[in-house]
């Protein structure tokens, strides 16, 4: 009789799974101890289990090895939080596409043997990789031997079995273009290999490394250009050392754009006009650079001025404070005496009422003298830190107004120069306006460009034209101001409110600290401590005492059964 087919069910990914198999899963020296938590596993297998969805990954933050192989995984999802993972198994599984891995950025060792991805992609951020598995796919194209160049540490490749391997001398294109290869297929690539491979495809191999170079230059460039403004962006006058605010204008004006090119003259008066513009933003730029040095200066003076006042507060707190220890080790030190004397005097009999309470009486006389000590001590290093606070603050007061002076007369000369803009792009619209009406006007129907038609189809209409354009290049600018006075205001004020909240903090801090350590003496100097210490290191020293007689007769012993046997 024929059984009917029932399809094994999915397994799904929970703690308890994961759980249970960390915990079968540890090694034979490991078993004594159970894990109780995924975040404690750093090695798992999760093979043959028909898992469909991978899930669940997120509290296993410190996993390194997973294995999720010999499943029916269709999508790789989830595995963001293994930020410390090094080697990923997810082969013989029905993955199509390789995506969602770029918080993997530790993968060392990596596969997707036996699956049915068609594309190489979605690995940029492993630039640590070194063994990449990608045998039995559907590879068919040849752009992932060029992909693979980037991963500067892969040394070792699987490709067989994908169709793009059948490719007439595919082997050698690899060995050429991927020179960091040692083993292709788990085999060592021979130098006599490489030396072919590198003949057979110089040319292409020439062109290929010339791009990269030039794309190497071009995101260096990128890069240099990304910096200098965040570092003029400190200064307040990014995009105004050359003529960035300038195009910024234009980009934004295709009427303006068109009619800067309508006649030589007027091109010449707007290169004139692109020429003095330039200079003022190029003055500006000047100008927020050297205040920000000045800036930057008066900061580094409070900061110097500040650490030599705490260094100095500092090294006087610890010099009270030691004197406070010196005074708790010489109370300890006198009622250990007093102690030593009374029992002396007792020929190692108890001791008497009348001596016990003289003796409590010296520690609680001692106890009071030290607690009185420290209410002085207090009182002393509370005024040490009230006067280094006062001292401080009158400092932040003088450096908030010496910032404040620095900003304004920054922002009243920038405005200055963003006034001579204003005036210059006011002069360039009251240039252009009757240079651009009589060289329209002198035109014929039929001469007419698009443009010039559109700008004269009533009398109005190139007035309209130039008057929109000047309103949007002071807008511009306006904005341009108006961006500058505000981060510059916010950072004043950010500025100040971090030292005041620094210093308040720093002063609550140490108050406490000197509170603790004064409470902590203090506990320690009470009469039950006092007395207590010096009982348990009578006890300690009567015990020493008595190993010592124990063992010098345990000797004595020792001795005579040796003279006994003789």
């Amino acid at each position: 009789m024929l059984q009917s087919y029932e399809p094994k069910k999915h397994t799904i990914v929970t703690k308890d799974l994961l759980l249970n198999l960390a915990n079968e899963q540890q090694s034979r020296y490991k078993r004594r101890r159970t894990i109780a938590s995924l975040d404690a596993v750093q090695e798992l297998r999760l093979e043959h289990l028909n898992i469909l969805q991978i899930d669940y990954m997120w509290p296993l933050t410190n996993l390194v090895k997973l294995k999720l192989n010999n499943n029916v995984i269709e999508k790789i999802e989830n595995l963001d939080s293994l930020k410390n993972l090094c080697e990923l198994d997810l082969s013989f599984n029905r993955i199509s596409k390789i995506e969602n891995l770029e918080a993997l950025t530790n993968i060392h060792v990596l596969s997707f043997y036996n699956n049915e991805i068609e594309t190489i992609e979605g690995l940029d951020s492993m630039q640590h990789l070194t063994i990449l598995s990608m045998g039995k796919n559907n590879v068919l194209d040849l752009e992932h031997v060029v992909y693979l160049r980037q991963f500067k540490e892969l040394r070792s490749l699987q490709m067989v079995g994908n169709p793009c391997t059948e490719r007439s001398g595919y082997l050698s294109y690899v060995i050429a273009f991927i020179p960091q290869l040692m083993y292709y297929g788990y085999k060592i690539i021979s130098d006599k290999e490489r030396e072919d491979a590198s003949e057979k495809h110089r040319r292409a191999l020439s062109n290929i490394i010339e791009n990269e170079m030039k794309k190497q230059k071009e995101l260096e460039a990128a890069k240099e250009a990304e910096e200098k403004v965040a570092q003029l962006s400190v200064a307040y006058v990014e995009y105004l050392d050359e003529d960035c605010l300038f195009q910024q204008m234009f980009d934004r004006d295709e009427d303006g754009r068109n009619i800067a090119k309508l006649t030589t003259e007027i091109e010449e008066i707007y290169n004139q006009y692109k020429k003095s513009f330039s200079e003022v933003c190029h003055d500006l730029y000047e100008l927020g650079l050297k205040e920000e040095d000045r800036r930057r200066e008066e900061i580094q003076a409070l900061n110097n001025v500040i650490d030599n006042r705490l260094s100095a507060a500092t090294e006087r707190a610890r010099k009270i404070m030691d004197s406070v220890k010196s005074k708790r080790e010489e109370i300890r030190v006198r009622v250990k005496q007093t102690l030593r004397e009374a029992a002396l005097a007792a020929d190692e009999a108890d001791l008497d009422d009348e001596t016990i309470d003289e003796i409590d009486k010296l520690a609680r006389q001692l106890s009071i003298e030290f607690n009185d000590y420290a209410s002085v001590v207090w009182t002393k290093l509370m005024r040490e830190e009230t006067i280094v606070h006062e001292q401080i603050e009158e400092m932040s007061t003088m450096f908030e107004a010496n910032i404040g002076d620095m900003v304004t007369e920054f922002l009243e000369a920038a405005q200055e120069y963003f006034s001579q803009l204003r005036n210059l792009e006011t002069e360039y619209y009251e240039n252009l306006l009757p240079t651009a009406m009589t060289y329209v006007n002198s035109l014929e129907d039929e001469d007419k460009s698009p443009f010039v038609l559109s700008i004269t189809e009533d009398k109005d209409a190139l007035n309209n034209c130039l008057a929109g354009s000047h309103y949007m290049h002071v807008q511009v600018i306006d904005d341009r101001q108006d961006r500058m006075i505000k981060r510059l205001k916010d950072w004043q004020a950010k500025i100040i409110q971090n030292l005041h909240e620094d210093e308040n903090s720093r002063s609550r801090n140490h108050i406490l600290e000197i509170s603790h350590f004064l409470d902590h003496h203090k506990r320690n100097a009470t009469v039950a401590m006092l007395l207590g210490q010096q009982a348990l290191e009578a006890d300690e020293d009567e015990n020493e005492n008595e190993d010592e007689e124990e063992e010098g007769s345990s000797n004595i012993d020792k001795t005579s059964e040796s003279t006994d046997q003789d």
